[in-house]
């Protein structure tokens, strides 16, 4: 089995570890209630922010680490992907059923409990109840008929990787644009998105131009133009801009982490900035602490309360009508490229931790 891991002090190490742990005897195979191959996964910039907070926000504890006894140095980063269940003791679980979720960047997953729940699986694995359930649940995908043609197989293919790599995000996105809504428009005339770049951003900035709600996205200089050609923000300027921003009524959507330009945009509008909030990790490179008691947002706690307000299935309802034209827009200018195996991702990691990865590019990774 092989699985992809990175040390949780030092995100500059990481391997592709490969065990002698196989899925193909019945010992192995009467532990599990559910096993999966993993057929393919996206990883994004996301996913960094999934290693800078897997401490704080319990991100490793989804997949353990194999073969970790170097006092548990060694972290898995969860990605978006599908997988096909080998093997079944549920009987509510078919062998060869494919489901879109929560999986290691590795070649299997074992579940050793699930249910099913309005069609959908849920990973009830002990070292998972008591994260949250929106992670724990797996879709059921369409399974394609012996004899497809090739276009409808290519055509699924493609639905399915902009579903890996841009559900998950666009779903925080509607999260945020609900958050600004929120906030009474006096107190937000001038509307900042820190690394406007990042899909969770665009998603955003959709879900604004949408609304009619102006945006200004702030990025580094080199992705100016290619986030200008969007159309999605009103405006559109480089980090080193920031000082000729007007002072009024701001709110600033953060999802770079650069503890520095935090300060710079706290120093600069002072009681101007209603509100700040901190969504993702993109520059972990530019990370340094910081004490100043803004909370992190969290998707999943929103969701959990915005269901509470109005009901589970009319926030589905809602929020998957926005991520299903966020993804269709998103379609016209999104290039996905392949990769195989996890050596791919092994030699790709540092590409996404520099964000050198174009703005109209996904990456997926194939097993």
């Amino acid at each position: 089995m092989k699985q992809f891991q990175i040390d949780k002090a030092d995100p500059s190490c990481f391997r592709v570890l490969n065990t002698e742990l196989t899925h193909s005897t019945d010992v192995d195979k009467a532990a599990d209630d559910v096993v999966f191959k993993v057929e393919r996964f996206a990883f994004t910039a996301n996913n960094l922010t999934y290693y800078m907070v897997g401490e704080k926000l319990g991100y490793w504890q989804f997949f353990p680490a194999l073969d970790n006894d170097d006092e548990q140095r060694w972290g898995v980063i969860p990605v978006w992907g599908v997988g096909q269940v080998i093997h079944s003791n549920n009987d509510a679980v078919e062998i060869g059923s494919r489901y879109f979720g929560y999986f290691p960047p590795a070649d299997y997953l074992e579940m050793s409990k699930v249910k099913i729940s309005h069609h959908n699986l849920i990973d009830c694995s002990a070292h998972r109840l008591k994260l949250p359930q929106g992670y724990n649940m797996y879709r059921p995908l369409p399974s394609l008929p012996a004899k497809t043609n090739d276009d409808f197989v290519s055509k699924q293919r493609t639905q399915e990787n902009l579903q890996m790599l841009l559900w998950p995000l666009f779903a925080t996105s509607y999260c945020l644009y609900e958050v600004v809504l929120h906030v009474p428009e006096p107190h937000r005339k001038q509307l900042l998105v820190l690394s406007a770049s990042s899909k969770t951003s665009l998603g955003l900035a959709f879900a604004l131009h949408r609304a009619g709600i102006k945006a200004t996205g702030i990025t580094s200089q080199k992705r100016v133009e290619a986030l200008k050609s969007l159309g999605i923000y009103d405006a559109v300027m480089s980090y080193e801009q920031l000082a000729t921003l007007r002072q009024q009524p701001t709110i600033v959507v953060d999802m770079s982490g650069n503890a520095q330009v935090k300060t710079t945009i706290k120093e600069q509008f002072g009681d101007h900035l209603t509100k700040y909030i901190n969504v993702g990790l993109t520059h972990w490179q530019d990370i340094e602490p910081t004490n100043d008691g803004d909370a992190f947002f969290f998707a999943p706690t929103h969701i959990q309360q915005r269901m509470s307000e109005i009901g589970a299935a009319e926030y589905q309802k809602q929020s998957s009508e926005f991520v299903f034209s966020a993804i269709t827009w998103s379609s016209s200018w999104l290039n996905i490229k392949e990769c195989e195996g996890l050596n791919a991702l092994n030699d790709d990691l540092l590409e996404h931790q520099q964000g050198q990865i174009p703005i109209n590019e996904g990456r997926i990774y194939t097993l």
